[in-house]
C-alpha cells in the first residue's frame, strides 16, 4: 500500500477510537435517553461532540477523583464551621 493510504487509514482509526471513547463518555456523563435523542436528532453536532469529548474529555476515573476531592474540601469546610460555632 502507498503511504497516503496508510495515513488515511491511521487518521480513520484515530477518529474512530476517539469517537467511540466520546460515545462511552457521553453515556457515563448524561442521561441515556437524552444521549440517544441527541444522536438521532442532531447527529452531526453529536458526532463532533463525541469526537472532542473522546479526544479532550476526562476519563471516568479522573472525574470521580475530582468529585471526591471536591466533596472532601466541602466536608472540611463544614467541619471548620462546626468548630467555629462551638467556640
Amino acid at each position: 500500500m502507498s503511504d497516503e493510504v496508510m495515513y488515511i487509514l491511521g487518521a480513520i482509526a484515530l477518529l474512530g477510537y476517539w469517537s467511540i471513547r466520546g460515545f462511552i463518555g457521553m453515556f457515563q456523563r448524561y442521561n441515556a435517553i437524552l444521549v440517544v435523542l441527541y444522536l438521532v436528532v442532531l447527529f452531526p453536532i453529536a458526532f463532533i461532540h463525541m469526537f472532542f469529548l473522546g479526544m479532550f474529555g476526562d476519563s471516568k476515573k479522573e472525574r470521580e477523583e475530582k468529585e471526591i476531592k471536591k466533596e472532601a474540601e466541602k466536608q472540611a469546610a463544614i467541619d471548620a464551621e462546626k468548630e467555629k460555632q462551638k467556640k
